[in-house]
């Protein structure tokens, strides 16, 4: 159904919202104006079996809480994808990694300049104190990482970051798993 080369990856990552079935098609590899028409419905029984795992996706998709009315932006699609495991063209990743590159170069914004923001304005107390304790449950809990260790190298959080798009240092995310692991024992977390 899709054609030899599969979906224009760049012509859907400009679109502000792809609908549930559309971003489920485009992680499957499967172009959505091909299959338009074609009677194939990813929430219907007897699908092809070339549409099962898409419509797998689609229910996962749907279950997402912060989809729009007309949509899902293609920014949080990849979000969801990489979070869940979820199959990810690297033409599509490349596609929407390049417009978020463009959308921060277009404000006037780079993505460094992002990630500098926290260093113009310094976080209230309390807020890092939060960011402190969720960083020590993520890392924990989420990442396995045991913070007890005189130092932990972090590579996977920022092998995922990277996959996001995102330029994190390993050893500045070290350096916040040790003030989340001091954080953690001043709360009686950690022995």
């Amino acid at each position: 159904m899709d054609s030899p080369t599969g979906p224009d990856y760049v012509f859907w990552s400009k679109l502000d919202a792809w609908s549930h079935r559309d971003a489920a098609l485009l992680l499957c590899g499967l172009d959505p104006d091909r299959v338009r028409g074609s009677g194939i419905r990813l929430d219907g029984r007897e699908l092809p079996p070339e549409f099962i795992e898409a419509a797998k996706i689609y229910r996962i998709l749907k279950s997402v809480t912060d989809a729009g009315l007309h949509g899902v932006h293609p920014f949080t699609v990849i979000e969801h994808a990489l979070g869940k495991g979820l199959p990810l063209p690297d033409p599509l990743l490349d596609a929407v990694r390049e417009r978020f590159r463009l959308e921060r170069k277009h404000a006037g914004r780079s993505l460094e300049d992002t990630l500098g923001e926290a260093d113009e304005t310094a976080p209230h107390p309390r807020s890092k104190q939060f960011l402190l304790r969720l960083i020590y449950v993520l890392a924990t809990q989420g990442y396995g990482l045991k913070l007890d260790m005189p130092y932990n190298d972090a590579r996977d959080i920022a092998d995922d970051a990277e996959r996001l798009g995102l330029a994190l240092d390993r050893g500045t995310i070290a350096n916040y798993l040790s003030e989340a692991r001091q954080q953690a024992e001043v709360l009686g977390l950690v022995a």
